[in-house]
This record gives structure tokens, C-alpha cells and sequence, in this order.
């Protein structure tokens, strides 16, 4: 998913989520069941998608410290 933006990532989230909640309830019970199932596994992926998105995007990785120079004796 690199180079995708925050809302872009949530709705593919979302979508995805859907689907496999929608197939579960709509197996276990009924087709109301499924998206309801489908509605909150979909909620529930896109918001933590959007929240963490920012928090694990690689490209804004910057060192906690300066290097640690050890000199070795041989």
C-alpha cells in the first residue's frame, strides 16, 4: 500500500472489512446479520486505518539519537 493516502487507505479497508463481515453474518444468519456484521468490521478496520496511518508510513523514519561511536583497540 505505499504512496496511498490516509483516505484512500481507509476505504480500501473498509471495503475489504465489509466483504469478509458480509460473508460471515450473511453465513451465520441472514443478509441483515451480514451487513450489520459487515457495516462495523468495515467501521472498525477504516477507523483504525486512519488513525494509524501516519504512525507506520516508513518514509518519515528519523533517528531517536545521534550515532554511537566505539573505537576498538587491537
Amino acid at each position: 500500500m505505499a504512496g496511498m493516502d490516509r483516505t484512500r487507505s481507509a476505504a480500501l479497508t473498509f471495503t475489504t472489512n465489509f466483504c469478509v463481515g458480509y460473508a460471515v453474518g450473511r453465513l451465520l444468519r441472514d443478509r441483515d446479520t451480514g451487513v450489520r456484521v459487515g457495516m462495523a468490521l468495515g467501521g472498525l478496520g477504516a477507523l483504525a486505518t486512519w488513525r494509524l496511518a501516519n504512525r507506520l508510513d516508513t518514509n518519515t523514519v528519523e533517528p531517536a539519537s545521534e550515532p554511537i561511536e566505539i573505537e576498538i583497540d587491537e
